[in-house]
C-alpha cells in the first residue's frame, strides 16, 4: 500500500478497503496490516484482495445475471433429459398453471444466488413452484448429469455396488406391488431422476423393492443396515419433501427385523411427523410460511401436500397402535377450524376413508386408557362396555363408505381393534354376544387377507407393517377363545379354520426365517399344540390378561408371554393374572417390565 508523509513528518496509512468489504459497503481494516486478511474476511473465511480498479457490482444486476444463467442451465437439462414432458427435477410433483403451460416468470431460481444473500440485509423474495423448489435449494454445480433419458446407472452405497438391472427391477417391483397402498410418488419416475432428486429416496425404494426381489436375494442381506443408517444421518442435513417421503416408505415397509434387532418404527414415526410439520405439510394453505423460499402452490400441489401429511399421520398413529401407545388424532393437530376442514377436504376419498377409521380407533384407545386398564372395577367394566358400543357404532357409520375389498379389510381391522378391548374384562363379566362378535370379526379379518392375496389385490410379501399386526392380533385372539372356556360362545369350526389359515398366511408374510411373521407363526403353532397354555400348573384356567399396559397390543404380548413360559424357560418370571378375586395392583418384577418392552419390538 502507498504511504504519504505529513508536514509534521508522521507517516499516515492510506485507507484502502478490500474488494469484498467494498462490495458490501462494510468497514474494512485491511490497511492496518496489508500482509494479512482484514478482520471481516477472516471471520467470514473469505478471500481478502485489495484491487484499485475494482468497481462495485450492483446487486440487482448480479441477481439478474445469476437468474438468467440458472434458467439457461435448467432449460438445457429439461430439453435434453425430459421423458413424457416431465423435467428431471420434478418427477413427483407436477406444477402447471391453469392453462397447462409453465409461467416463465414464476419458474424457480436455484441457489446460486443463496451465497450472495448471506450478507445482504434484505434478500429479495422470489416465487417458486412447489415442484421446482422441492423445499431445498440446489446450485447449478450440484445438479447431476445423469439425466432421466439416459440408461439407468449402477450405484454404490458404502462400498456395496448395485447393478443397473437390479435397480430397474427393484423400482418396477416397488411401483407394481407396493406403491398402490401409499401412492405418494409418480410411478413414471425413473431411477436416475429419483437419484437426482434425493439419494435417500432412491435407496429406500431400492431397499423396499429388494424385499421381494428373487433374482438377487443377497441385496436384502446387505442393504437394509446401510439404508437405515443413511436415512438417520439425513436428518443432519436440510429436511426436504423427498426426505420425508423416503422416511414414510421406510416406516410403512420396514426391513425384516431379527430377534436381536432394535425396533425403530415407533420413535422414527414421531420424528417423521415433526419433520413434516417443519415443512408445513400440516397446513397446506400456509405451506409457504414454513419454507425458506416463497412457494406459489397450485391447487394440485396443495392436495399433494395434504395427502403427504395424511399418510404421515396414518404411519404415526398405526405405529403407536402397534406399540400399544395412545396417539394424537389427525383432526386435533391444526388449531384453526378452517384449516382442519381445508386440510381434510384436500385429501383423496380413499385416504379420508382410512383416516376416519384410524381416527375412531385412536380415540377409542385414548378413551379406554383414560377409563383404566391396569385394574378394572365393576363400574369401569360397565363404562368400558358403553365406550366400546359408541366407537363400534362410529366404525359402522364410516364403514358404509367402503368402495373396495381392501376398504372392507380396513373396516374389519378397525372393528377388531375396538372389540378386542372386551378381553380386558374379568371372565365373569364377559358378555357371550360380545365374544361371539369378536370371533366373527377376527375370522373376517383373516379371511379377507386370504381372499385379497389369492385374487392378487394385495401381495402379502409386500404387505406393510400394519398388516403384520393386523394378522397377528386375530390369530392370538382366536387362540385364546378356542383354548379356554370362551369356546362355548363361538363358532368353533369357523374359528379353528380361520386360525389355521392365519398361521399359513404368516408364512406368506415372512421374508426371512427369523423375522416377526416367522417367529409368531412358530409360536402360534406351538401354543395350539400345548395343553398348558392359559392354565395354571394345577390345571385351573387362567384367562385374564397379564399384560395390560399395551392397549390392543396386550392380547398379542400376553400370548407371547405364555409361549415364553412354556418354551422359552421363563416359567415363574411373570406375575399371575388379575382375575375376579384379585382386582388390586400386582407387583411386576423388573425382568417382567424389560421383557414386555422387548418381546415383540
Amino acid at each position: 500500500m502507498s504511504t504519504s508523509t505529513t508536514p509534521q513528518g508522521e507517516i499516515k496509512l492510506a485507507k484502502r478497503a478490500c474488494t469484498e468489504c467494498r462490495q458490501q459497503k462494510a468497514k474494512c481494516d485491511a490497511y492496518l496490516d496489508p500482509d494479512n486478511p482484514c478482520s471481516r474476511c477472516r471471520k467470514m473465511n473469505r478471500k481478502c484482495t485489495v484491487s484499485e480498479p475494482f468497481k462495485r457490482e450492483h446487486k440487482r444486476k448480479r441477481i439478474s445475471e445469476l437468474e438468467s444463467r440458472t434458467d439457461e442451465l435448467q432449460e438445457r437439462l429439461n430439453s435434453s433429459g425430459r421423458r413424457d414432458s416431465s423435467a428431471l427435477s420434478e418427477p413427483t410433483w407436477n406444477a402447471v398453471d391453469t392453462n397447462g403451460t409453465r409461467n416463465a416468470d414464476n419458474e424457480s431460481r436455484l441457489a446460486s444466488v443463496a451465497p450472495f444473500f448471506r450478507d445482504a440485509n434484505i434478500a429479495p423474495v422470489s416465487y417458486r413452484s412447489f415442484s421446482q423448489a422441492a423445499e431445498t435449494l440446489q446450485t447449478p454445480e450440484s445438479i447431476p448429469h445423469d439425466q432421466a433419458g439416459l440408461p439407468t446407472l449402477s450405484r454404490v452405497l458404502e462400498g456395496q455396488t448395485v447393478d443397473a438391472r437390479d435397480i430397474d427391477a427393484t423400482f418396477r417391483i416397488y411401483f407394481r406391488d407396493y406403491a398402490n397402498l401409499m401412492p405418494i410418488l409418480d410411478p413414471s419416475m425413473t431411477p436416475n431422476a429419483c437419484y437426482a432428486l434425493s439419494p435417500v429416496l432412491f435407496w429406500v425404494i431400492v431397499g423396499v423393492g429388494c424385499r421381494t426381489y428373487s433374482n438377487n436375494p443377497t441385496l436384502l442381506g446387505v442393504l437394509p443396515s446401510k439404508i437405515k443408517a443413511m436415512a438417520l444421518l439425513s436428518v443432519n442435513g436440510n429436511i426436504s419433501l423427498p426426505m420425508v417421503q423416503a422416511w414414510m416408505i421406510l416406516l410403512y415397509w420396514p426391513f425384516p427385523k431379527s430377534n436381536t434387532g432394535q425396533d425403530m418404527v415407533f420413535p422414527m414415526s414421531a420424528a417423521l411427523l415433526h419433520m413434516a410439520m417443519q415443512l408445513g405439510l400440516h397446513l397446506p394453505s400456509s405451506g409457504q410460511e414454513f419454507s425458506k423460499v416463497r412457494l406459489k402452490l397450485s391447487e394440485e400441489e396443495t392436495k399433494k401436500r395434504a395427502a403427504t401429511w395424511g399418510y404421515c399421520m396414518l404411519i404415526y398413529q398405526r405405529a403407536c397402535l402397534g406399540k400399544g401407545m395412545p396417539a394424537t388424532p389427525i383432526l386435533d393437530t391444526p388449531h384453526d377450524q378452517e384449516q382442519k376442514r381445508a386440510l381434510f377436504q384436500d385429501m383423496t376419498p380413499r385416504l379420508k376413508f382410512e383416516l376416519k377409521l384410524q381416527d375412531v380407533v385412536t380415540r377409542c384407545s385414548i378413551a379406554v386408557s383414560q377409563n383404566g386398564v391396569r385394574t378394572m372395577s365393576a363400574d369401569q367394566e360397565r363404562s368400558l362396555d358403553t365406550l366400546l358400543g359408541v366407537f363400534q357404532a362410529q366404525i359402522a357409520s364410516v364403514g358404509l363408505e367402503y368402495a373396495s375389498d381392501l376398504d372392507r379389510l380396513y373396516v374389519h381391522l378397525a372393528t377388531q381393534s375396538i372389540q378386542a378391548y372386551n378381553l380386558y374384562k374379568s371372565p365373569s363379566a364377559q358378555d357371550p354376544t360380545s365374544l361371539y362378535d369378536l370371533c366373527v370379526t377376527c375370522c373376517q379379518v383373516i379371511e379377507s387377507f386370504d381372499t385379497l392375496d389369492k385374487t392378487g389385490q394385495i401381495s402379502l410379501p409386500a404387505a406393510p407393517i400394519t398388516f403384520y399386526y393386523g394378522l397377528m392380533w386375530p390369530c392370538h385372539i382366536l387362540l385364546r377363545l378356542l383354548k379356554t372356556s370362551f369356546s362355548r360362545y363361538i363358532n368353533v369350526d369357523r374359528a379353528r379354520s380361520a386360525l389355521f389359515v392365519g398361521i399359513s398366511l404368516h408364512k406368506r408374510l415372512s421374508l426371512q426365517n427369523d423375522d416377526i411373521p416367522a417367529r409368531n407363526g412358530v409360536a402360534l403353532t406351538q401354543l395350539w399344540n400345548s395343553d398348558r397354555v392359559f392354565h395354571k400348573p394345577d390345571g385351573t384356567e387362567m384367562v385374564s390378561l397379564r399384560v395390560r399396559s399395551r392397549l390392543v397390543g396386550s392380547v398379542l404380548l400376553d400370548g407371547i408371554v405364555w409361549w415364553r413360559e412354556e418354551f422359552g424357560a421363563f416359567m415363574g418370571v411373570y406375575p399371575p393374572p388379575i382375575g375376579d378375586n384379585n382386582r388390586g395392583s400386582t407387583d411386576c418384577p423388573s425382568l417382567w417390565l424389560l421383557i414386555c418392552d422387548t418381546v415383540m419390538t
